[in-house]
């Protein structure tokens, strides 16, 4: 059942990668299976926008990053 309250990234922003998708698995089921409530969808599709947010910057946040090559002229 969807619920039609809007997910903040403050309340996503200490999960791990793997609670991060899991919400978004749930919300994404919940809006595929519901038709009928248009401010229902309209707020999970801002909750998914929310949670995607958080999960690409903490993937880009926990990449590996090459250091930058000093150059010399």
């Amino acid at each position: 059942m969807m619920s039609s309250q809007f997910i903040t990234r403050n309340e996503v922003e200490d999960l791990c990668e793997e609670e991060l998708k899991s919400k978004f698995s749930a919300i994404m089921n919940d809006l595929l299976r519901t038709q009928r409530w248009q401010s229902d969808r309209i707020m999970a599709l801002a909750s998914l926008e929310t949670v995607e947010a958080e999960l690409n910057r903490k993937r880009a946040k926990s990449r590996v990053r090459a250091p930058t090559p000093n150059c010399w002229l």
